[in-house]
């Protein structure tokens, strides 16, 4: 059973999205393609330059579907760690370096004034910092608004210990893919009025933007499940120290 079933079912309703979207392109482009509504009574050519601007839009779906996927797996890595551990003391190393730095913001000392021990307090507090935030606006924060591609979901995942830091601090090569990049670059285009939709879609091919689109969704599901690994195989938890096996082991002889 998959631990982020809620990413699992947004990536298959965000690429069906994509998909149909492509295949609507793929005729749009189509030389002297018309709209028809009313049984052929209104009929609207897509002219060259409109083409180019719905061409443009599909970078719109599939930034989305990035940021979105990554704000999911968010969630869900903090509910499972939530429902399965209850003290600060509990969390891999990673995860204590990011709850120490999340209850630096604790400009009141909610932390400190708690009668509940300080390993409890901390993680209470951490968890209550990303349930309060309820909207995904809210969650888009540390980097991510406007900016999520392969090595801003790296930098989220290694935070949690999902992913080990590599030799260059790079995405692994199976997390990672240009057309992340690309979409991004070009979404941030769009959104900071550099170009215009028709200015930017003259340059975009449909059959690369379907490759794109192909691309971004197979790193998208393979991140998913590096990170459903992870929850299944509780990798959150801390390392229990090797004197403290030894001794376990030595008991149940």
């Amino acid at each position: 059973m998959s631990h982020v079933p809620l990413t699992d079912d947004l990536l298959r309703q965000r690429a069906h999205e994509a998909s149909a979207y492509v295949a609507f392109l793929k005729v749009a482009v189509e030389r002297r393609a018309v709209l028809s509504a009313r049984d052929g009574e209104v009929q609207f050519p897509l002219g060259l330059e409109l083409t180019h601007t719905l061409k443009a839009n599909l970078l719109l779906l599939l930034y989305s579907a990035m940021e979105a996927t990554l704000i999911q797996l968010l969630d869900e890595m903090h509910d499972v760690i939530g429902a399965n551990c209850s003290s600060a003391d509990d969390l891999n190393a990673q995860l204590l370096r990011l709850v120490l730095r999340t209850v630096k913001k604790d400009a009141k000392a909610k932390v400190l004034s708690s009668a509940a021990p300080l390993h409890t307090s901390l993680f209470r507090y951490w968890m209550d910092d990303w349930k309060s935030r309820t909207s995904g606006k809210d969650k888009r924060v540390d980097g991510i608004s406007g900016s999520v591609d392969s090595l801003v979901i790296y930098e989220q995942l290694k935070k949690f210990g999902v992913v080990s830091p590599t030799p260059d601090d790079r995405p692994p090569a199976h997390l990672t893919d240009q057309a992340l990049q690309k979409v991004k670059n070009n979404r941030n285009e769009l959104a900071h009025g550099e170009k215009s939709f028709t200015d930017l879609g003259r340059d975009l091919a449909v059959p690369a933007l379907e490759a794109d689109s192909i691309a971004v969704f197979e790193t998208l599901r393979k991140i998913s499940m590096e990170v459903d690994n992870y929850l299944q195989n509780r990798r959150y938890l801390a390392l229990v120290p090797a004197n403290e096996v030894a001794a376990e082991a030595g008991s149940d002889a």
